[in-house]
Formats: structure tokens, sequence, C-alpha cells
């Protein structure tokens, strides 16, 4: 008997348990005991968090994968960063004079 895509895809994420937990006062949500370690989520491992009204969803983050959202949101604050730093170190007139183009640094035409 040949298995469909689809129930391979089941079986992988089906469900294996059903834990209660209770969120602090702070809004913090601690996952701890063996049962994290025992389903796969080691120490210092990558988590991919989506939030949806009402749901959350933790998953371990593919090797190699990247979180493109996140990655630019990095890059736009640490443009965001620079640019301000910059404006506290130069002149305003100098600092009028230039641009911040995907993460260089370039004087205005």
């Amino acid at each position: 008997m040949h298995t469909s895509r689809k129930s391979d895809r089941e079986a992988k994420y089906s469900l294996i348990e059903i834990r209660s937990l209770t969120v602090h006062r702070q809004t913090k949500i601690l996952l701890q005991g063996k049962w994290v370690h025992n389903y796969g989520f080691k120490p210092y491992s990558l988590l991919k968090v989506s939030l949806y009204k009402g749901r959350i969803v933790i998953e371990k983050e593919k090797s190699g994968m990247v979180d493109t959202k996140l990655l630019a949101r990095v890059q736009n604050e640490s443009s965001r960063l620079l640019r301000k730093k910059i404006k506290e170190m130069v002149h305003p007139e100098v600092f009028e004079q230039l641009r911040f183009v995907n993460g260089e640094i370039k004087i205005k035409d």
C-alpha cells in the first residue's frame, strides 16, 4: 500500500500531547521540564514563533532557513541606529548631504 504525501505530513505534525500553561503577570510564558527536551527543543535551539489571534505556534527553526521578515526588521533597525549615531557625530549640514542606501553611506549628487 502506498501512502500519500498528505498522510506523511499529517503523521509528521500529528498531535502527541496537550499541556496547560499559565501566563504570568509580566506576560511571560515559561516552557520548562523534561518534556520540552524530549520533543526536540534543546538548549539554544532557534525557534520560530507565529502569532495568531488567540493562538501562538512555536516551532524549531529549520537549519539553513532565514526568516526574511525578521532579517529585514533587524537590518532596518541597524540602519536606523547607524543614521542616528552619525547624525549625532557630524554637523547638520553634512548630515543632510548623506544618503543611506542598502547599508552604504553615499554623498547626495
